[in-house]
């Protein structure tokens, strides 16, 4: 990602789940709304807010994965040119953004983490194309109100799923510029970003990909085997660790330091981009990078860790697209 974008960081809470975005300090600009958090690890924009929430252990849901042409007051209802109907927990968050970055900047570092993280896109839309009724949709749909229902001319809009064996979460992720509406909640100025996420969890989770924090290390080693460590990042075709790297190889280290009796392999991986014998190579000089880090920045005893370099040859989706691709560029953690 090009340097002059803005930035997703990481939550409060320590949890890094993005591969190729780059992370920052989160400045405080405003404080969260009491009793809201981001959506399992789910990072967010720099700087940005959560102003409103909402969360339902179960409840049905509607996302758009076509143009909404229609909306009827009385019934609460769309009318949507192709749509999912989905049941299951249902967490909805309202973000505000400082003025500076636009709509279209920040629904590009969306676009790109929800790829790197593993999301598969199923429809996206900007402006009018989303069709006339989209506001009025959103308005009824969750927290914001007016403040999402009447500014739909600058809009982005994703829907996406993340499949992990029999457990699907659906996202869908609606972006305006504000222009017009009012809420008693919000405070928001003319040409202020605001972000609607709205994430639908259905299904039984299996162990996999998961917020690397240091207790989840801990405990997904025991239970799964290995933790895919999204936030070790790397620029293209090299093996230095970017500075953005910093939060996840925190939490790794807090880990170790936790257990000290703990030995772990540092395993590379990449795409199929490039020939095998480059890949093998990168992969190793990867793994190794993180295990010079780790020892020389965290005081990590250089017997408990070993970096080993798979390439290409154990992928975990296709290498056929591009969100594919970006997740199996990974560094993965498994026990000794």
């Amino acid at each position: 990602m090009i340097s002059r974008r803005r930035k997703l960081v990481a939550s409060s809470a320590g949890l890094v789940t993005a591969a190729l975005l780059l992370f920052t300090t989160q400045i405080a600009v405003a404080a969260d709304k009491a009793g809201c958090r981001d959506f399992d690890g789910m990072m967010r924009f720099q700087n940005a807010s959560i102003a409103l929430c909402d969360s339902r252990s179960f409840a049905e849901y509607t996302l758009p994965i076509g143009k909404i042409t229609g909306f009827d007051s009385r019934t609460n209802e769309a009318e949507i040119e192709a749509k999912q109907d989905l049941e299951g927990r249902l967490t909805q968050l309202l973000y505000t953004i400082p003025k500076g970055p636009s709509s279209a900047e920040v629904f590009r570092n969306y676009k790109e983490y929800l790829a790197s993280a593993g999301y598969r896109v199923l429809y996206e839309a900007k402006g009018p194309d989303f069709g006339p009724a989209q506001g009025r949709f959103f308005e009824s749909m969750g927290p914001g109100g007016q403040i999402v229902g009447y500014s739909a001319d600058q809009s982005r809009y994703l829907a996406a799923v993340k499949e992990d064996g029999a457990a699907k979460t659906h996202i869908a992720l609606y972006i305006i510029e504000f222009d017009d509406g009012y809420n008693p909640e919000l405070r928001v100025e003319k040409g202020q970003v605001v972000v609607r996420l709205d994430a639908v969890q259905s299904g039984e989770l299996k162990n996999g990909m998961v917020a690397v924090s240091a207790t989840e290390i801990a405990k997904r080693l025991d239970t799964a085997g290995q933790v895919i460590l999204s936030g070790i990042l790397f620029d293209f075709n090299k093996a230095q660790l970017k500075p953005d790297s910093r939060a996840a190889l925190d939490q790794i280290a807090a880990f170790l330091k936790s257990d000290p009796t703990r030995k772990v392999y540092l395993v590379g991986h990449t795409d199929n981009v490039g020939g095998f014998d480059f890949n093998m190579q990168l992969s190793q000089a990867r793994a190794d990078a993180v295990v010079a880090d780790l020892t020389t920045t965290y005081g990590i005893n250089p017997a408990r860790l070993k970096g080993y370099g798979a390439g290409l040859l154990a992928p975990i989706a296709s290498n056929a697209s591009d969100d594919g691709r970006a997740r199996n560029r990974r560094v993965e953690l498994i026990p000794q």
